[in-house]
């Protein structure tokens, strides 16, 4: 989308009516015809506002562009508009009591998913070539999934990570969002330094899907997208088999919350006074949520020093080698739904409704998206098709870490495939 665009300004004003626009360079905006690059709100921009979606951070202006900003400009992306985000990055459903819940633009009465709901729902109305976003545990992925769009997470360390206002140094990482999978593949190529194969994905290919009993409950509907594109992979030649995640799922559930706890409370207190020049003051976060999550991570004594280093130098390890494990056995890519239900509705909270039944929100919304972030996988959700009520579904294809040229390939191919599928 260039710039001049004449539908832009309706565009803009729907975002802006959504809560998906954090901040403008009308500058840029009006002056430029690069292809529009939108830019999640807690990676820095050269003098636009750099918030985290908070105001704990709301006066802070960036004064250099993030690496992973300054590569996109540079191959002649425009970074004019800043996007919003669950506050502080820290929740899946887009939630954000200081600048607005991020609503989905398929239903104004359901969330845009977190934390990149923002990038999620303005690429889903149009704006926007491209989205630079963040993935600590599905923020790519789980919004992609609930608007309607593509949401990639690379190999941790392939992007830099310089800039970014981050939570949890084990598996924050730069991400990307689109409405196809062409810009993705080119910011992936400027980002990574790497020559992307455009060839598809040659050679006999394996996906390995989780039994039911190892997805666990999902709604009728991403059950039946499930299945549907297991069966367009089938149908265009490729291995569809079983594959057992059971020592990974287990291996996550008892390392990778105490991880990302205490990581961020270290992350925060740590960049919230280089940032601002104050302390964190619990009172500036608006989000109840948000706050309590924070809370609990200042604390200490939800995850004690002894239980970090145990998680992190026993159980991510033992996380890594359990799913080196599944690829070497033979599985190219995994494939499972991106989450077990659709958008939830606005103002959920801390509890979703998963067929009736109340549920907790992060760890129900992030089933699928956590154990493969903790172990530093690349993954991708891609569009699945709708429920009867027109809410998108996403499924997510993962590889083993470090073959993200590989997985983008075989994405585009699987995308053909559950085209065809309907």
């Amino acid at each position: 989308m260039a710039i001049g665009d004449q539908d832009l300004p309706k565009r803009l004003d729907r975002a802006r009516a959504l809560n998906a626009i954090a901040s403008i360079n009308e500058g840029a905006l009006s002056s430029e015809s690069a292809p529009l690059l939108l830019v999640k709100d807690n990676i820095a921009v050269a003098d636009m506002p750099w918030t985290a979606g908070s105001g704990l951070l709301g006066d802070v202006i960036a004064k250099r562009d993030a690496a992973g900003v300054r590569l996109l400009r540079a191959a002649g992306a425009n970074p004019a508009i800043k996007t919003t985000l669950h506050e502080l990055a820290f929740g899946v459903t887009g939630a954000n009591g200081w600048s607005g819940d991020i609503v989905n633009p398929h239903d104004p009465r359901r969330v845009a998913g977190g934390s990149s709901g923002g990038s999620a729902t303005a690429l889903a109305l149009g704006l926007g070539d491209l989205s630079l976003v963040t993935d600590t545990g599905g923020s790519a992925r789980v919004p992609a999934a609930f608007c309607g769009v593509i949401g990639f997470r690379p190999s941790m360390g392939r992007y830099p990570s310089d800039g970014l206002i981050g939570l949890s140094p084990s598996r924050d990482t730069l991400g990307l969002m689109a409405r196809t999978l062409a810009p993705i593949r080119w910011a992936d190529e400027v980002l990574s330094g790497e020559d992307a194969p455009h060839g598809g994905s040659a050679g006999a290919i394996t996906i390995g899907v989780p039994s039911a009993d190892q997805l666990g409950e999902t709604e009728p509907a991403v059950a039946a997208a499930l299945d549907r594109c297991a069966s367009a992979l089938t149908s265009a030649g490729y291995r569809v088999v079983t594959c057992d995640l059971s020592a990974a799922n287990a291996l996550d559930e008892e390392c990778g919350f105490a991880i990302a706890l205490h990581e961020t409370g270290q992350s925060l207190m740590s960049s919230v006074p280089q940032l601002t020049g104050r302390g964190l003051s619990l009172s500036s976060i608006a989000t109840d949520e948000v706050r309590d999550l924070v809370e609990l991570a200042l604390g200490g004594a939800a995850v004690s020093p002894q239980a970090y280093a145990q998680a992190i130098g026993q159980g991510w390890p033992a996380l890594q080698r359990a799913f080196a494990a599944v690829f070497d056995g033979g599985i190219d890519f995994i494939l499972q739904p991106t989450a077990p239900l659709v958008a939830p509705v606005l103002g959920c909270g801390e509890t979703v409704l998963l067929n009736g039944s109340a549920q907790p929100a992060f760890p129900t919304i992030t089933r699928y998206t956590r154990p493969d972030s903790m172990a530093g996988l690349p993954s991708i959700s891609l569009p699945a098709g709708c429920d009867d009520a027109g809410l998108p579904i996403g499924v997510m294809l993962t590889a083993r870490k470090g073959s993200d040229a590989r997985l983008l390939a075989f994405a585009e191919e699987a995308g053909k495939a559950f085209s065809q599928q309907g």
